[in-house]
């Protein structure tokens, strides 16, 4: 059986300048960094503590039989992945990703979990292999909180991700603009993505929710902060991902809701800023390096890439998609 992930259609989205009339607000501390070590070879899972809560690392090899959301459930993967995946490859991908009967899936997360079994927040992806594509597709989320998504295509760095809504169009840049609401020339301190309702909306970087709830003109509104220091704001959503909270650790391409027309809105769109103290910055320039930190180089990013190999061979005690490749050219 053949599933196909189309892309996300085009959408709209209009910026809304308002007021903190907060009708929910709760907030955090400073975040504080969490240090991942690798399982011992041949485990299928490893933990790291952490202040009273384990760190699993976990992986899967996966055979898809029927669909993605079946084949996760059955071999007890978050089902959450199949939509996550759907999401970031209709943003890499020029073309639907493709799969024939018996087409194998690779992946590694993490879940945060008490001591009693209890898990604490969403799983994180940090790795997914397709190794029996045409051209072997690889996705590595940052497990150091340093850099974004990053996409291989047959080893080869291709894309990183930069928006938080996959395949959406920029309507409105960062800076002076003419408001479409209230009319006249203000400034405008995000910017502005078309997307229909509906439409995914991701963290751009690691961090952790510090603001669920709404901010007047700005409707229904996700924070994350980050361990540079910057807060991204996501607004005027239709509603938050479910079983979502403030404290919760988010990795980057996790979904936080969906896009909406809540607050002062011309209609569905999401308004995107990123700011340091209270002041915003351009989401596509500085306030992205501010957000990410120093960004990795592509040795750095390949680097990565290789570690998530041994992540893979670690938490599921087989060949990685790197040793696969390598045997199937013999």
């Amino acid at each position: 059986m053949i599933q196909r992930w189309w892309l996300i259609g085009l959408v709209g989205l209009y910026p809304v300048l308002a007021e903190a009339n907060w009708q929910t607000h709760l907030s955090l501390p400073p975040a504080e960094s969490v240090s991942l070590g690798l399982p011992a070879a041949g485990e299928q899972e490893g933990t790291t503590m952490q202040a009273g809560v384990d760190t699993l690392i976990i992986g899967r090899d996966v055979v898809i039989e029927t669909t993605l959301y079946e084949a996760f459930s059955a071999e007890e993967v978050p089902t959450r992945f199949a939509t996550k995946l759907e999401t970031l490859l209709s943003e890499f991908m020029e073309a639907p990703v493709e799969f024939s009967a018996s087409e194998r899936i690779q992946l590694v997360w993490e879940e945060d979990r008490r001591q009693d079994g209890t898990r604490i927040g969403p799983p994180r992806l940090n790795y997914v292999a397709l190794p029996d594509q045409a051209e072997p597709v690889e996705i590595i989320w940052p497990v150091a909180r340093k850099g974004g998504v990053a996409f291989f295509q047959d080893d080869i760095l291709l894309d990183t991700l930069r928006l938080p809504v996959p395949g959406a169009r920029l309507t409105s840049r960062f800076g002076n603009r003419r408001h479409p609401v209230y009319g006249g020339v203000r400034p405008h301190n995000g910017i502005d993505l078309a997307a229909p309702a509906g439409t995914p909306v991701i963290a751009t970087a690691p961090g952790r929710v510090s603001f669920l709830g709404r901010q007047g003109g700005y409707g229904q509104v996700i924070e994350v902060e980050h361990d540079t220091g910057a807060i991204s704001r996501y607004t005027h959503l239709s509603r938050f991902s479910p079983q979502l909270v403030v404290g919760d650790l988010v990795n980057a391409g996790e979904s936080l809701g969906k896009v909406g027309s809540s607050g002062l809105t011309t209609g569905p769109n999401l308004h995107y800023e990123v700011r340091v103290n209270n002041q915003p910055f351009d989401p596509l320039d500085q306030g992205q390096r501010i957000m990410l930190g120093e960004q990795p180089t592509q040795k750095e990013y390949e680097a990565s890439l290789y570690e998530a190999r041994v992540r893979l061979e670690q938490a599921i005690g087989t060949a990685s998609i790197y040793d696969l490749i390598s045997l199937n050219q013999q």
